[in-house]
């Protein structure tokens, strides 16, 4: 879709250009063209344009003797020659340059060949070298690209195709053979046709190479059947199967190729129409296949249709003229405009400019004699009738183009009256109304005589002679506004009448700059000072004046009224010096054009409406047109060929067939409004520069940026050359800007500190037209701090993370510990509990312990007490008897042992639990101590009704032990069986040698121990027997005793018990207790 809107665009162009052009050439056979101007003092480096080329990226580039320029519109870089950079170019002298498929340019100097990217920056240079690795010459000519991509150089020794893939020169020379080489080895230009074979023009002639056969042709002036005036060829173009050939000083030859014919275009003096010098510097085909033609003497354009040239000279008087004769460069960019490099700068123009321009030629007598327009009228022959402020009534007929010149004359009192002349209208085909500030003249055209009208005499003076506008209305009646008052002339009678309109309705501002009569037969007048709009209704008789109201939006905008019209709707435009007012007669309200709404200057002159009730009205800022259907305004400048931005009042007219005139200061412009071509080039704008800090980098649709590199500015520009004055941009910067910034005619955006992020820049522009370009965008990302980075905050998620898990450890450990110690201090508060029990229990055993430890020694004791007291008695009785004694004695000894025994134990005990008891150790037969024992207490166990059986398994077992020790360690297991063995009992005595240790078990068949005694029946203070032990008696010690001292060998002690069965003590003794330690 945007191919085909693009190719609606250009054929409306075009076919605009072809009305247009159409028209000029109707009028005159040279259109004028208002040349623009670009010189050093614009920045250009040096004034000599030699090469012109507009790259992919929009720029303009020129190659100049001093230096290679590329600009934007607004701001030029400049590449030269430096011996102090390695990166210049190899020479500031520039002769030619190309732009290559890949964006890249070879730019030809006196000093060799340079390839630069599409910044500018230098790739490579390529210098003089006899090899394939370098130039024929240094001296570069002529520059271009073949189909195949291979670049043609011509240098001043010889012809150079350089290939691009291999890096390689091929090179042709002068050969005397003229199929194998050139006419002369200086090369100076180079062009192909459509079947891809060279022409070459040389300082010796035209050279032709057949790329199939590889073999030249020469074209000579020498040769029989050419018409090649001069060899020195400086300049070749193909176009239409014919070579365009530019010679130095043979004028301008045309080859046919198809015909083998060669025409030539020549200068002759006597006719302007011819080309302007035999010396062509350069040839130029255009969009629209015009051929272009610079010379040593002006710009020609070669016109098909009559076989001769368009020129186009400097002229010194206009600066809208080329800027000089000696034309080098000729391009068309883009957009249309033409540019002409010259020996002294630039000229551009825009070729579909549909605004002519005429003005005085101060050299051309046939031409207006003052630049100072007052009034327009077209009669009904087509001559134009033009009145000036110093120059008088000025004719021009534009079918021949001569122009009249009517000047007032004191000594001719048919001349006219005054030489200032402002309002002009014709009544039939003889008449001309002129008014002048000295009165009203009607100029006879069949007699050439004007006669004056002297206002102020004929009514009496209530009406200025010093007569300002002038309106036919549809009755015929001629109506004048003047410095001071209203009239209406009738023609036919010569008859003035309403002279005293306005003073009969107390009007005291009589300045009537405009009449206009409204589809009703209304009467519109304008006061020019403060008297704001008058209605006149004639049927009525009645005045209706409108004027500003302050508070009031819908009231005139201004009371001084500078023209007045009506658009085919009924609605009345007035022009004031405060705006455009639109009147809508029904509603009575006002609608006010200023500034503010795109107009190009608040003070309007003259207003008029196109066939499409579009307003067109001159002001100080150029012609503003308001497009009704988008209720847009567009302007037009001087770059767009107007006069100048300044327009005169009264100095505005629309003819029958619709041409539109507005003069000013400067001549005027005419132009239909329908062929007013609108800017219909649509490009997108560029973005040219990026910098940081005022530093640029080099950057492409994607720019990544440090976090501290957020301070940049952006430069743009939109190749669009027409009128860059008048293009407006708009940017904004999407995450910063909330809505699209206005920058008017400012082609760069700056930022700072912008917070990292991803952005998008986006810029538009308006163009001359108005027409906004589709937004250019560029993405920029601002990366964060590294401390802000994704792998930054995964760090400090880490880290947080880490922290989180140490609290949480922490607190885990915590809680562990608490709860370990809650552990710890109930397991400890469990043990208190059972070492509290214990401790009771142990109080209630020491307590049991104690009584029954006393009850053993008090019954001893008892004994002995009583036998005492009894041997006492009987022998203070005297019947004490040696029997008795002798049993006495007895039982006191049987007694006094077992007390002893009883201490005995409890010093062991206690002596062995202080650490104070000491083992006297020696070999001994265990097996051997043990039955001695045993058998010593055969006796006192039959006499308890007890069997005692010894079974030992082995005969003799030496070991090392305290004998005394463990003989009381067997005698207390032994006792203790008694003890709690019932009559008809066994005691078993068994011993078993298990290789380093020995094993004595000493069992019963007596009462057994309960299970839960067993654990603490060798604690001296929790005997185990308790209702046993009261009937048997005991204290416990015997088995304390014998479980430290069976431990002081390094032995252990065991039990094994059945209740009502019987116990087995076994004790477990290591054959060396030294070994054991």
């Amino acid at each position: 879709m945007r191919n085909i809107a693009r190719r609606c665009i250009l054929f409306l162009m075009v076919c605009s250009l072809g009305l247009n052009l159409s028209v000029v050439t109707f009028a005159y056979n040279n259109p004028k063209i208002n040349f623009s101007r670009i010189t050093i003092d614009d920045g250009l480096s040096q004034a000599s344009v030699q090469t012109i080329l507009q790259d992919k990226s929009g720029y303009m580039w020129f190659g100049t003797s001093d230096g290679l320029n590329r600009t934007d519109g607004q701001e030029f870089k400049i590449l030269k020659y430096s011996d102090k950079q390695n990166d210049s170019i190899s020479s500031s002298y520039i002769s030619d340059m190309i732009e290559d498929e890949e964006d890249n340019f070879w730019v030809g100097t006196s000093n060799g060949l340079n390839k630069l990217n599409k910044d500018g920056k230098l790739i490579k240079k390529y210098g003089m070298n006899n090899s394939n690795e370098g130039l024929s010459h240094y001296n570069i000519w002529a520059v271009t690209e073949d189909k195949n991509g291979d670049i043609w150089i011509g240098t001043e020794n010889g012809l150079d195709i350089f290939d691009k893939k291999n890096e390689t020169f091929k090179k042709y020379f002068y050969s005397k053979d003229v199929e194998i080489g050139l006419s002369n080895n200086f090369v100076t230009a180079l062009t192909f046709d459509d079947n891809g074979n060279a022409w070459i023009g040389t300082k010796d002639g035209l050279n032709f190479y057949d790329v199939k056969t590889k073999k030249f042709k020469r074209f000579t002036n020498e040769n029989e059947n050419t018409q090649l005036k001069n060899d020195y060829i400086k300049r070749l173009l193909y176009y239409d199967n014919k070579i365009w050939i530019a010679t130095n000083g043979g004028g301008l030859s045309v080859y046919d190729i198809s015909n083998n014919v060669f025409k030539t275009y020549v200068n002759n003096e006597s006719d302007n129409m011819s080309l302007p010098s035999d010396s062509v510097e350069c040839l130029y085909k255009d969009k629209d296949n015009n051929i272009w033609v610079g010379t040593d003497k002006g710009l020609a354009i070669y016109k098909k249709d009559t076989d001769n040239f368009a020129v186009y000279n400097n002229k010194f008087y206009d600066s809208q003229s080329l800027v000089n004769d000696v034309v080098l460069s000729i391009y068309q960019d883009e957009s249309g405009i033409m540019w002409i490099g010259t020996y002294n700068g630039v000229s551009y123009f825009n070729p579909i400019n549909s605004f002519n321009h005429f003005k005085k030629n101060p050299i051309d007598d046939n031409s207006l004699n003052d630049n100072e327009i007052e009034g327009f009228y077209e009669d009904n022959e087509g001559v134009l009738w033009v009145g000036t402020s110093e120059g008088g009534l000025n004719s021009m007929d534009r079918k021949t183009g001569k122009v009249s010149h009517y000047m007032f004359s004191p000594t001719d009192e048919n001349s006219i009256s005054s030489d200032s002349v402002w309002g002009i209208t014709g009544y039939g085909d003889k008449y001309v109304y002129i008014a002048t500030s000295n009165g009203l003249n009607r100029f006879d055209k069949e007699t050439g005589k004007f006669k004056r009208y002297d206002l102020s005499e004929l009514t009496n003076g209530l009406v200025s002679s010093e007569s300002r506008f002038l309106y036919i209305d549809s009755e015929g009646l001629l109506w004048i506004g003047t410095r001071n008052g209203l009239a209406a002339f009738n023609p036919k009678t010569e008859v003035f009448t309403y002279t005293d309109l306005l003073s009969v309705s107390n009007i005291t501002d009589k300045l009537i700059t405009s009449i206009y009569e409204d589809i009703n037969g209304n009467m519109w007048f304008g006061c020019g000072l403060d008297g704001g709009l008058i209605k006149y209704n004639r049927r009525t008789d009645k005045l209706r004046i409108y004027k500003n109201e302050i508070n009031n939006p819908k009231s005139l905008s201004i009371n001084s009224i500078k023209s007045i019209n009506g658009d085919s709707k009924g609605t009345i435009w007035i022009a004031t010096n405060h705006g455009l007012n639109s009147f809508n007669v029904s509603k009575e309200e006002f609608t006010r054009y200023t500034e503010d709404q795109g107009l190009a200057n608040d003070y309007c002159y003259g207003v008029l409406i196109d066939k499409e009730n579009n307003p067109w009205v001159s002001t100080n800022g150029g012609i503003s047109k308001i497009d009704m259907s988008s209720n847009r305004v567009i302007n037009y400048d001087v770059s767009d060929g107007l006069q100048s931005t300044e327009f005169n009042a009264y100095s505005f007219y629309k003819s029958k067939s619709g041409e539109m005139f507005f003069g000013g200061i400067n001549g005027f412009n005419n132009f239909y409004p329908e062929n007013v071509v609108k800017n219909y080039y649509l490009t997108n704008v560029r973005v040219s520069s990026f910098k940081i800090y005022d530093k640029a980098i080099d950057f492409t649709q994607n720019i990544d940026l440090k976090y501290n590199e957020n301070y940049f500015t952006i430069s743009y520009f939109l190749p669009d050359y027409r009128n860059t004055k008048k293009i407006k941009y708009e940017y904004m910067l999407e995450g910063v800007d909330k809505d699209w910034v206005e920058s008017d005619n400012r082609n760069y955006a700056m930022y700072t500190n912008v917070d990292p992020g991803k952005y998008v820049f986006k810029v538009k522009a308006r163009n001359s037209s108005g027409i906004w370009s589709a937004p250019t965008e560029i993405e920029i990302n601002v990366n964060n701090p590294p401390w802000k980075t994704p792998g930054a905050y995964f760090l400090y998620a880490m880290l947080l993370a880490l922290v989180i898990y140490l609290i949480w450890n922490y607190v885990y450990i915590l809680e562990n510990m608490v709860n370990q110690r809650t552990v710890q201090l109930n397991k400890e508060l469990q043990e208190n509990k059972v070492l509290y029990n214990k401790v009771i229990e142990n109080e209630r055993y020491k307590n049991n312990y104690f009584i029954n430890l006393s009850h053993e020694l008090r019954t001893p004791l008892n004994v002995i007490l009583s036998s005492i007291q009894l041997i006492r008695t009987l022998n203070q009785e005297n019947k004490l008897k040696k029997d008795k004694i002798e049993q006495y004695v007895e039982v006191l000894d049987k007694n006094s042992n077992r007390l002893l025994k009883n201490i005995n134990n409890i010093i062991d005990t206690s002596r062995i639990e202080s650490g104070n008891y000491r083992l006297n150790l020696e070999k001994v037969d265990i097996v051997y101590l043990v039955e001695e024992v045993a058998l010593s207490m055969k006796d006192f166990i039959e006499s308890n009704g007890l069997e005692l059986i010894i079974d030992p398994e082995v005969e003799e077992k030496q070991i090392l032990c305290d004998a005394n020790e463990i003989e009381k360690c067997i005698i207390n297991l032994i006792g203790n069986a008694v003890k709690f063995t019932p009559e008809n009992g066994s005691i078993y005595i068994r011993i078993l040698d298990l290789h380093d240790k020995i094993e004595i078990s000493v069992k019963d068949t007596g009462v057994g121990i309960k299970k839960e005694y067993i654990d603490i029946i060798f604690n001296r203070f929790a005997q185990a027997y308790n209702t046993i032990t009261e009937e048997h008696g005991g204290s416990g010690l015997g088995l304390t005793l014998v479980k430290h001292l069976v431990t002081l060998h390094g032995g252990d002690i065991r039990v094994s018990s059945e209740v009502g069965k019987g116990s087995e003590f076994i004790i477990t003794l290591p054959t060396n207790i030294e070994v054991e330690n």
